[in-house]
């Protein structure tokens, strides 16, 4: 009994002694976590900003016989950051990464710590590291000039500047305006480094009055919003042309006329190249045209014309026009000319000119017979007429001139015509002409008047027509033609120079 006793007593110190030895297998068996190179963390990111996200790195090794995961703990200022768990295998060496917000500003203390639930951890991955958090950095953007031209659209250049510190990841957004409404016309991400960069876009032609340009950090802050704006407006292409000079200044038809014609850009596009011609207003006829080149803002340019053949009439009236892809301006001068246009034969209305005529011989006689009476010429006896089949040459009659009420033409017409007449083309205007009113009679000298002294005073009282007068001026009492016989002659026996009739002239 005794000896079953010191059996068990034995046993039981045997198994107290070899229980460190089991402990030692076991523990050699799993993980063993140590630092790998210097120790210690990294810290990555830095110079950090207030809001900037940066990380803690340790390199850890597992020294033992079995895997094991670990990951990376950070504690600063009642905040706790967990890294994810890293599976490290026996004999490998990995990095083990914890991210860390920098919510404040100035020098801060983190604390770290290597933690495993599996394997031993060195006492060594474990610490504390101090780093300087910055103030965030200042992110402006500025529009430099603005571009809009009908070939090349809206063009924006503009600057962005980041502060000193870390390079950024932003979003930029062109935004159009027009009174209350936006679009957006163009997005895109950029990487900025510190210090300034340079765009320049191409935004077509949207309809908008202003162009504004956003900035947007992406996953960290600025102070403040990056932003700015510019008017723009659409190209204005407008000009103006102008005749400055003409040479000669009175042109006659037929004449080769120098003409200047200035064209200038006033708009704020380029005017694309065209055509300048000068254009009769009253026929629409070409006179002369030249090719223009483009032409830039705020530029001019002299063109000089030849006119081979200046127009007949009398003011000419000219129009200048100025083509690009469509009518750029126009300019309408009139110009006084030396010569008098006269209607050409088809265009006169002959028949009533020639009713007008004889209307007005009608009206004559009348009114000739009326003076007769009261400057006392007596017909005693008619012996001699005009001759009945005598033609009257309205072709050689004396002519006037009269304006058309229209374009102010000057036309010649038959003296003594009343009715309508035409003016030449192209203006062919219809109008009313009223008889010139002969407010003189012809008057000849005794000289052109005959006397037959041979004939007896009762043959001139058988024969002859009879005038009276108490002056040297009396009337032919066939046709009303005022003569001059002197009244020392008379009576005497005249005749008319203008009809041919003979007839008494006496006094009284």
């Amino acid at each position: 009994m005794q000896g079953m006793a010191r059996d068990v007593a034995l046993s039981l110190v045997i198994v107290i002694l070899l229980l460190p030895l089991f402990a030692s297998t076991v523990s050699a068996s799993s993980g063993s976590m140590v630092t790998a190179g210097s120790g210690g963390v990294a810290v990555i990111g830095l110079p950090g900003h207030q809001g900037d996200t940066i990380s803690f790195s340790s390199l850890i090794h597992n020294d033992g016989d079995s895997s094991g995961t670990v990951f990376l703990l950070l504690n600063s200022s009642n905040q706790t950051y967990a890294g994810e768990e890293i599976v490290i295998e026996p004999g490998s060496s990995r990095e083990v990464v914890t991210p860390f917000v920098l919510s404040e500003v100035g020098l801060i203390d983190v604390y770290w710590e290597i933690i495993s639930n599996d394997s031993l951890v060195s006492e060594n991955l474990s610490g504390h590291s101090q780093i300087s958090i910055e103030e965030p950095q200042e992110l402006y953007v500025d529009i430099l000039d603005s571009s809009w031209t009908s070939d090349d659209g809206l063009e924006i250049s503009f600057r962005t500047i980041l502060d000193v510190g870390r390079s950024r990841d932003v979003s930029i957004e062109l935004i159009g305006n027009s009174g209350s409404n936006s679009q957006l016309l163009q997005s895109f991400e950029s990487f900025l480094t510190p210090g300034i960069r340079h765009f320049s876009l191409s935004l077509g032609s949207p309809s908008i009055s202003s162009v504004s340009i956003r900035l947007t950090p992406i996953d960290w802050i600025s102070h403040d919003s990056a932003s700015d704006e510019i008017i723009v407006s659409p190209p204005e292409i407008s000009g103006t042309i102008e005749i400055i000079s003409i040479s000669p200044e009175i042109p006659s038809a037929g004449d080769i006329v120098s003409i200047d014609v200035l064209i200038s850009n006033t708009g704020t596009d380029k005017i694309n190249s065209g055509i300048v011609r000068l254009i009769s207003s009253a026929s629409g006829i070409v006179l002369a045209e030249m090719n223009s080149p483009s032409l830039q803002t705020n530029s001019d340019l002299s063109i000089t014309f030849s006119i081979e053949s200046w127009p007949s009439g009398n003011p000419v009236d000219i129009r200048a026009e100025w083509y690009s892809d469509f009518l750029i301006s126009e300019f309408d001068n009139s110009v006084i000319s030396n010569n008098v246009v006269s209607s050409s034969s088809s265009e006169i209305p002959w028949f009533a000119i020639s009713i007008g005529i004889l209307t007005g011989i009608l009206v004559s006689v009348a009114m000739r017979s009326a003076s007769r009476g009261s400057k006392k010429s007596v017909s005693m006896k008619k012996t001699k007429k005009v001759d009945k089949n005598e033609n009257i040459d309205i072709s050689s009659e004396e002519k006037r001139e009269v304006n058309c009420p229209q374009c102010n033409r000057a036309l010649l017409i038959p003296k003594t015509y009343s009715g309508k007449a035409r003016c030449a083309p192209p203006c062919s205007t219809e109008f009313q002409v009223s008889p010139e009113e002969t407010m003189k009679n012809d008057e000849y000298e005794i000289d052109d008047i005959e006397f037959d002294e041979d004939s007896s005073n009762e043959e001139n009282e058988s024969n002859l027509l009879v005038s009276m007068s108490k002056d040297d001026l009396l009337e032919c009492p066939s046709c009303g033609q005022m003569l001059k016989v002197p009244i020392s002659k008379r009576p005497a026996t005249a005749r008319c120079p203008a009809c041919g009739s003979e007839f008494e002239a006496l006094v009284g």
